[in-house]
């Protein structure tokens, strides 16, 4: 009976621990990620490097493999043997004609991520006794790109769970983590589409802020430092995402842009560090294009473009088509946390800059002239930009949480609902009820509750697939 007590006694105090409930969200979204990738299994059926997830990755076989970057011969005799019948044949690379060296469209940033897994992968399948080949694509190499995503979208989550404890409580804390984990299109992005830069991007905007704040609170050589790289990764991953750095421009501390200005006057050497430390990822792409292209800096993107004049954040926020708010509702609870906020000083700090980074960002990113981003599920260009929504939203639910029992279980309530519905449509989008591209207000309500294809009409011009 002692022992029994005893143990119970350490069962009590573990629960009572500080930040325990948030800590367990995380550890959740980890374990369920996992056993989400085994039942997807795409990873076996040589299903995760395509299209895009396969050209950001082209830079680790090249590289590591065949040991040169300009030439991607090799790429023609892969899509041959992986995908031979869909047309993914060197996607991502053209021939550049003044040089006659092979470019790959995207930046390198994602293959960094992906590097050390990919070199665990390579090691494993290169050792004689596996059945797989060490070609950069096999079982192995295909494993390692989904669990890279999902461990940098993990350790996301753990950073804006120490972020969030610093201004609310755990509770509100793992209630913010369980809406962006599960109640958003950042789950999809972790496991069914990884590889993706989204997952990535993820990260980086929780370490972006996570940063700013620690900085702004105790200036450091190492903090400053951090930040700049951050953002420096960024650029490579997607190099729209430099608007992320309006957030630590116009970031103040207590004292207002007064209290800020003194920081920069007394910290010049941290800010030239920073400043260091954004250039240094930089420099192997420039290196690269220089390599590939004959020009230090080169739009690699032909053909495609902004509109400037047409930029469509209505249909990006709205339409069914991609929408963020149809496909991800529960961010709306983010951005009515950034409206609550702005009646209260100490979180107007926090959100001001953000509603100066959304202003700006959601309109450049929406002038794209392919604004819905080609196929996917919601609106995948902002799923980097949730990690922003995380500190509004905690901050919203504290404010809840302090009023009546019936506004407490209603915001449960809602937040379940949420979640169900988010992970439903990620059901109906592996059986392509939710399509991938080109859904219409009708079609959202044509497939709206359904588990399968039984009384439903095929999507316009399609053949069903996937029952």
């Amino acid at each position: 009976m002692p022992m029994i007590q005893r143990i119970g006694s350490r069962l009590m105090a573990l629960w009572a621990r500080p930040g325990i409930w948030s800590l367990l969200v995380c550890l959740w979204f980890g374990f369920s990620g996992w056993l989400t990738v085994q039942e997807l299994g795409y990873w076996r059926q040589h299903r995760v490097l395509n299209w895009d997830i396969e050209a950001y990755y082209h830079y680790l076989p090249a590289l590591f493999i065949h040991g040169d970057v300009r030439d991607l011969d090799h790429v023609t005799e892969v899509d041959h043997e992986i995908h031979p019948s869909d047309g993914q044949f060197r996607y991502g690379i053209f021939r550049v004609e003044d040089t006659g060296w092979d470019c790959i469209k995207y930046t390198y940033g994602v293959a960094l991520f992906q590097m050390p897994l990919f070199l665990v992968a390579h090691a494993y399948a290169s050792w004689s006794p596996t059945p797989y080949e060490a070609n950069g694509f096999s079982a192995p190499y295909q494993l390692a790109v989904v669990l890279s995503t999902l461990l940098f979208v993990l350790l996301g989550l753990l950073i804006l769970r120490d972020l969030l404890l610093r201004y609310v409580d755990d509770r509100c804390s793992a209630l913010a983590l369980i809406v962006l984990g599960f109640g958003t299109n950042l789950h999809f992005y972790a496991t069914h589409d990884a590889g993706m830069s989204h997952g990535y991007q993820f990260f980086l905007f929780a370490a972006i802020l996570w940063s700013t704040v620690a900085w702004h609170a105790r200036p450091s050589l190492t903090r400053m430092s951090l930040l700049g790289l951050a953002i420096g990764v960024l650029v490579i991953t997607r190099p729209v995402d430099i608007l992320l750095a309006l957030v630590p421009l116009v970031w103040t501390g207590p004292g207002g842009y007064t209290s800020k200005w003194r920081l920069w006057r007394a910290h010049p050497g941290q800010l030239a560090a920073g400043f260091a430390c954004f250039l240094l990822p930089l420099i192997p792409q420039l290196v690269y294009w220089k390599a590939t292209t004959g020009a230090w800096v080169f739009n690699s993107y032909r053909g495609e473009h902004f509109v400037w004049s047409d930029p469509h954040v209505w249909e990006g926020l709205f339409g069914f088509r991609k929408g963020w708010f149809v496909y991800s509702p529960l961010v709306l609870l983010g951005w009515a946390g950034m409206i609550v906020g702005l009646a209260e000083r100490e979180q107007r700090r926090v959100v001001m800059p953000l509603w100066i980074f959304f202003a700006v960002y959601l309109y450049v990113v929406f002038s794209w002239e392919q604004w819905w981003y080609g196929g996917g599920y919601g609106a995948r260009p902002l799923v980097g930009s949730l990690a922003l929504l995380a500190l509004p939203m905690g901050m919203l639910f504290q404010r809840l949480f302090a009023g009546r029992l019936i506004v407490q279980v209603s915001l449960a309530v809602l937040i379940l609902a949420g979640v169900h519905l988010t992970l439903f449509q990620e059901r109906q989008y592996r059986i392509t009820l939710l399509r991938w591209d080109g859904m219409t207000q009708e079609r959202y309500w044509q497939i709206w509750g359904k588990e399968n294809w039984d009384g439903v009409p095929a999507f316009p011009e399609d053949v069903p697939s996937g029952t």
